[in-house]
């Protein structure tokens, strides 16, 4: 029987072996069923595999910082790097433009730069008896990187932090290694939260206080961390941490900008009322809103991006709260409600500053368009007005056209008929029987008549060539 997917009518197409390739390949060769690739069609797809997780083994001490780059080059940065593993006698290699993981023997880091800021993680390993149990560790003594090279990394430091992932103790009650955490972290007042995911649930401790040394700190405890959990767990709690930081950048411009803001609104409400003012002058109106539309525009070209940035920010560490924490540590107040409630005041200060701007600028925009509706309805009255004048101007010139045509004629008829009569007492004088006085009276209809007649296709062709 045929088979039941591919008719027995149109057998398969074997591949072609390349010239000279024995038969026998021509089956291990892939068969084309699709046209041409888009040129970045590879580099799309590869995209998901880029930047993969490390695998940590723990103990570990983990230590990130993450620095503004505004007006520092990839090159600048990449001459830092260099120039430590030239001191350590290590390989550096930079497969992407803005990534690099490289290995000594100490440690491994790994650099990232993003769109402002680039971040320089450090991670080694940790004899778990020397910082465990004691009463805030020093963990900077024990950073295996040069502090000159760590000194001296370009840029201004955003976020420095800690990240200590240790083995729990079974044997260790919750309420003990809560005393513990709360010792290593140096205060009484702590967050704890269940990481998700893992057979094994490890938990993290946090303060988010920025310590002498100018480190966070943040504890990972489990029992059988896996590797590559370690690792997600750490990069999503150095990701919550940097992003969250920068997500606040905006927060100060929005708290400023309340006072601009609030003055243009009050400005723009006194600007709206004195349009029914009559001794306002319209125009005068217009140009301060223009003035007022420019400064906002200028407010808005100012900190557009700078909102929008922390808005993208802040979407991100909403989503690393959500993958990162589970319910908190009994007694403990969770890490991600804990910086959902500090957050979000800030976040929300800053869409409520976006929505006041861009509502001054709406209603900057509407104003405007009433006061130049008005402006324009009153030009168009006053030019009304004007043709009305013009049109009064020229009846009356027509009438006075006409009332000197009329004693145009008369004054003419009166001269011509003067010379008829010369004539007619010339030829009285010469012994002709005629009469004067009749050749005069009946001459003056005539020549008024010629007279006007002749005015009046002078007229028309003035007119005609007007037109």
């Amino acid at each position: 029987m045929p088979d039941p997917i591919l008719p027995a009518a149109h057998p398969q197409p074997t591949a072609l072996a390349p010239a000279g390739a024995p038969a026998s390949d021509a089956a291990r060769l892939p068969r084309h069923l699709k046209p041409a690739d888009h040129p970045e069609r590879r580099a799309l797809s590869d995209e998901i595999h880029a930047r993969p997780t490390a695998r940590i083994r723990h103990p570990a001490l983990v230590t990130h910082i993450a620095v503004l780059n505004a007006g520092i080059a990839p090159e600048v940065e990449h001459a830092h790097l260099r120039a430590l593993f030239d001191a350590l006698g290590a390989p550096c290699h930079f497969d992407e433009p803005h990534f690099m993981r490289a290995n000594t023997e100490a440690f491994t880091l790994k650099w990232e730069r993003h769109g402002e800021f680039s971040r320089y993680s450090i991670t080694q390993p940790l004899d778990q008896d020397a910082v465990w149990g004691a009463d805030e560790p020093d963990l900077t003594s024990l950073v295996r990187a040069p502090a000159d090279w760590l000194r001296a990394i370009p840029g201004q430091t955003m976020a420095a932090i800690h990240v200590v992932l240790l083995r729990a103790d079974p044997a260790m009650s919750p309420e003990e290694e809560v005393e513990h955490a709360r010792a290593f972290l140096g205060t009484p007042r702590l967050c704890g939260s269940w990481l998700r995911g893992g057979s094994s649930r490890a938990r993290a401790y946090a303060n988010f206080k920025i310590r002498a040394d100018g480190f966070t700190r943040f504890l990972v405890m489990g029992e059988r961390l896996q590797e590559g959990k370690a690792g997600r767990i750490t990069a999503g709690l150095l990701e919550m941490e940097t992003y969250r930081v920068m997500a606040l950048l905006g927060f100060a411009p929005a708290r400023r900008l309340g006072g601009r803001l609030a003055a243009g609104e009050h400005e723009l409400a006194e600007l709206t009322q004195s349009i029914h003012r009559p001794e306002r002058d319209d125009v005068g109106l217009l140009e301060e809103l223009m003035r007022l539309a420019g400064d906002n525009e200028m407010i808005l070209a100012d900190h557009t991006t700078r909102f929008s940035a922390s808005k993208a920010y802040y979407g991100i560490v909403q989503q690393r709260l959500t993958d990162l924490f589970d319910e908190p540590v009994t007694h403990l107040m969770g890490i991600g409600p804990f910086v959902q409630r500090r957050l979000m005041p800030a976040m929300a200060t800053v869409d409520a500053t976006v929505q006041r701007m861009n509502q001054l600028s709406e209603r900057v925009s509407r104003t405007s368009a009433l006061l130049r509706t008005r402006v324009e309805i009153q030009t168009e009255l006053q030019n009304q007005d004007l043709l009305r004048s013009i049109g009064r101007g020229q009846r009356m010139q027509l009438h006075l056209q006409q009332t000197v045509e009329g004693l145009s004629i008369a004054a003419i008829t009166y001269y011509a008929s003067s010379l008829v009569h010369h004539l007619a007492e010339a030829a009285h004088g010469m012994g002709l029987h005629v009469s004067p006085e009749l050749v005069t009276g009946f001459s003056i209809p005539v020549i008024a008549a010629a007279i006007w007649w002749t005015t009046r296709r002078l007229t028309g062709h003035v007119e005609h060539a007007g037109d």
